[in-house]
């Protein structure tokens, strides 16, 4: 081999080898780069919607129906997306859905007037892709692309909650592709001028890519001051903070309403932890809330904060995790819930009065009609008339009406006096047998350590129905309770092995009219169980027994083991 051939043999090899290298290092950065852009456009997707939907009115997007385009609510809310659509001039579509029972629909479409190829209200969306259910639970985003009739986009999603609290709906945001592709392929085309540099001039290469990626970041950041624009417009309080490490909780952004809330200006938000900002009953559960949201769970509830002056007020908060490239930070959109604090304590108070009110009242009705019977007794000994001593008896049985529908009254105010609360079904069951006749009957229970979340007057239901088998069952030997999840809840089963009830009375017998002059109304029981979004029904076979099946919806039950640890229907 001679020198020339080998000094060209090695250049050929430095040659490959800087092409190896460089395609290397393209191939590196260029990944780095776009799963970074992608990250970043995830992030303000989800800020939009998760913003936009903290300005729509959860109680008036309910009541959106299907060919309402002509309502007001319809068009306030079409008319909010639309001010959201040009702020942000990436965004392609913009709009709401709802889940009807399974099926995802278009409620109010952000060019619905607009453009001809607008969704109307109830629209089915053909197949609704992962990212988009999860919009339901919290804040979600696409991990990529997807394609459909309208184009090839990347889209965040948010949940519209109602003043409950509840989730009503999603609000989605669609930036088309080529927004992200192009600026995508420009810096790729950028890294392949870069690698071709390397090999014919380095380090001028090198010089071209850096001012190239600079142009692109700026390009980026001008596309995030039109986001945080949103983000500062928003009526609720938005504060992002960091998830981990030592400071974990520092707040990183927040936006005009958050500080004026709180009475701080933005600059000494920033200087601040998440901590700072609760009132100590509220602050010891920081911690716990940070490790919720680093397991990927939505956290929600309520908390005291504490603004600058010292002075509390309650918030409703949001909180989920998202993550920009390897760093996790926690999106908070919180609620001052103050005016609704004070509408529930009126409310409260004048409900306290009211029903002061009708147990004054409740107790001289049983007076007089006490009185009334006595007198009663008095004329019976007196009359010597058969027809008299007859119409005298009649009136004992209607003073024995009027004392029990003041009776059913009296139960029927209770009801959502107290809030519900989590209850032992067991406890309830035992404590309804002890007030009863049962001991000739043979009594089994297969409920083990369920817990249902009920009105207070669940004792209630299982007396009732105790006593209606009692009173009508005839033939009553044995009772039992049992339960059975399904594959949207449980059933919990109240059964006898009386006569049952006849199949032309199934559909009647929770009606208030229907009910019976003694033992407890079956509409009551309904009207208890209803609070919670609890129905029954009866199932039983006339001659074989009662059967009443009660149907609880998931997050409305759970299982609590001996050591009281309990996990619920979603564990």
């Amino acid at each position: 081999m001679t020198p020339t051939t080998s000094s060209r043999t090695v250049s050929v090899i430095l040659v490959l080898l800087m092409l190896v290298v460089s395609i290397g290092v393209v191939w590196a950065i260029g990944t780095e780069t776009k799963g970074a852009l992608k990250d970043s456009v995830r992030g303000e997707l989800m800020s939009v919607a998760g913003a936009a939907a903290s300005q729509i009115d959860g109680d008036a997007f309910l009541l959106v129906q299907e060919g309402g385009e002509g309502t007001e609510e319809f068009q306030n809310i079409r008319d909010q997306l639309r001010r959201v659509k040009e702020v942000v001039p990436d965004i392609l579509y913009i709009y709401t859905m709802r889940d009807n029972e399974g099926r995802i629909e278009f409620v109010v479409d952000g060019d619905y007037g607009y453009a001809d190829d607008a969704s109307p209200i109830g629209a089915a969306y053909p197949e609704a892709e992962p990212e988009l259910c999860l919009g339901f639970e919290g804040l979600s985003a696409d991990e990529e692309f997807t394609s459909d009739q309208w184009g090839t986009v990347l889209s965040g999603f948010a949940p519209i909650r109602d003043s409950a609290g509840d989730v009503v709906g999603i609000v989605g945001v669609d930036m088309d592709s080529t927004v992200v592709l192009n600026e995508i392929h420009f810096i790729n085309t950028i890294f392949y001028l870069f690698a071709f540099a390397v090999m014919v001039t380095g380090a001028g290469g090198f010089f071209v890519t850096e001012r190239r990626r600079a142009i692109a970041e700026a390009k980026i950041e001008e596309s995030g001051k039109r986001y945080r624009q949103l983000f500062e417009q928003a009526g609720d309080c938005i504060l992002i903070f960091e998830a981990e490490g030592e400071s974990a909780g520092r707040i990183v952004a927040a936006n005009k309403s958050a500080a004026e809330m709180h009475g701080y200006t933005k600059e000494e938000l920033l200087s601040m932890k998440i901590s700072d900002l609760d009132a100590p009953e509220s602050r010891t559960g920081v911690e716990d809330r940070l490790r919720r949201i680093l397991n990927d769970e939505e956290v929600r509830g309520e908390v005291v904060h504490v603004r600058k002056d010292g002075t509390t007020f309650p918030m409703e908060i949001n909180a989920r995790l998202f993550v920009v490239g390897q760093r996790k930070f926690v999106l908070a959109i919180d609620r001052d819930i103050s005016e609704r604090r004070h509408a529930e304590k009126i409310l409260g108070l004048a409900s306290k009065k009211q029903n002061l009110l009708n147990l004054i009242t409740f107790s001289d009705i049983k007076n007089a009609m006490f009185s009334l019977l006595g007198y009663n007794e008095l004329e019976r000994e007196l009359m010597t008339d058969e027809q008299g001593l007859a119409y005298l008896e009649k009136e004992v049985d209607l003073i024995h009406q009027v004392d029990h529908w003041i009776g059913f009254a009296k139960q029927y105010q209770d009801l959502g006096v107290m809030p519900p609360t989590w209850q032992s079904v067991n406890n309830a069951w035992l404590y309804a047998l002890s007030h009863l006749d049962t001991m000739h009957l043979e009594r089994r229970s297969g409920v083990g350590g369920l817990e249902v979340y009920a009105d207070s007057l669940l004792e209630t239901v299982f007396y009732a129905l105790l006593g209606n088998s009692l009173e009508h069952g005839e033939s009553v030997s044995a009772i039992a309770l049992t339960c059975h999840e399904t594959k949207d809840g449980l059933t919990l089963v109240f059964e006898d092995n009386g006569v049952g009830i006849p199949m032309d009375m199934k559909a009647v017998i929770f009606d208030r009219k229907h009910e019976k002059k003694k033992g407890m109304s079956l509409f009551l029981v309904k009207e208890i169980l209803e609070i919670t979004g609890i129905g029954i029904r009866e199932t039983g076979m006339p001659g074989e027994g009662a059967r009443f099946e009660m149907h609880v919806p998931r997050n409305h039950y759970r299982f609590v083991s001996s050591d009281g640890e309990g996990f619920s229907s979603e564990d």
